[in-house]
C-alpha cells in the first residue's frame, strides 16, 4: 500500500472510530465504557490460544454439535449487526442518533450479539475439550454480563420505554441465572 492508500485508510478508521463514539479522552477515563470493550476484545483473542490442557476427548457427536453451535452463534451476530444498522456502536454508550431496537432477534434477547459470543465461546470449548477455554467461556461470559449491565443503565436515561422492554425481554438467555436479569 503507498502513502495516500493509508492516510485514506487511516481516514475511514479514525471517522468510524469517532462516529462510534470513541475519544482520546474515554480511553483514557472510560466515560463512555471503553474499558469494557477492551476487555471483550482482549478475551475473544485469547480464544485463539491454543487448547490447552485438554481435559477430555469428546465424542464425535458433541464435535458436530459444536460446530453447529458455533454456526449459529455467527448466524445469530450477523442479524443482530444487520438489524441494528446504524445504531450499532461497540461501546455500551448508545449512540446519540441512535433509536431503540427491539424487533427481530432483539424481541427475543436484550443482547443477541453478547449472546452469540457467548454460543461462539461455549462451542470452542466443547469442540476442543480445553480447560483454558472453558475459562475464556466463564471470564467472557462476566465480562459481557457487566458490560450489559453498565449498558442498560445508558439506555434507561435514554429511551424511557427501555423499562417496559426489560421486563418482558430476556438479557443474554432466558431463565438463565446471571443471564437473565429483568426488574
Amino acid at each position: 500500500m503507498n502513502f495516500e492508500t493509508n492516510r485514506l485508510l487511516i481516514k475511514l478508521l479514525s471517522k468510524r472510530f469517532s462516529n462510534w463514539g470513541f475519544t482520546i479522552e474515554g480511553i483514557k477515563d472510560n466515560r463512555k465504557g471503553e474499558w469494557w470493550l477492551f476487555a471483550q476484545v482482549l478475551v475473544l483473542l485469547a480464544h485463539i490460544i491454543p487448547p490447552w490442557p485438554v481435559i477430555t476427548t469428546w465424542p464425535i457427536i458433541l464435535r458436530v454439535i459444536s460446530i453447529i453451535v458455533f454456526i449459529y452463534g455467527l448466524y445469530r451476530s450477523y442479524l443482530a449487526i444487520i438489524t441494528l444498522g446504524d445504531n450499532l456502536s461497540p461501546l455500551p454508550e448508545p449512540k446519540e442518533s441512535a433509536i431503540l431496537v427491539k424487533n427481530s432477534v432483539y424481541s427475543s434477547c436484550r443482547h443477541p450479539l453478547y449472546q452469540s459470543l457467548i454460543y461462539i465461546s461455549l462451542s470452542l470449548f466443547s469442540f476442543t475439550g480445553s480447560l483454558l477455554h472453558f475459562l475464556l467461556l466463564i471470564i467472557l461470559t462476566i465480562v459481557l454480563i457487566n458490560k450489559a449491565k453498565v449498558e442498560e443503565k445508558r439506555l434507561r436515561l435514554k429511551y424511557k420505554e427501555y423499562n417496559i422492554y426489560i421486563s418482558t425481554t430476556p438479557a443474554i438467555f432466558n431463565g438463565v441465572i446471571f443471564l437473565d436479569w429483568r426488574n
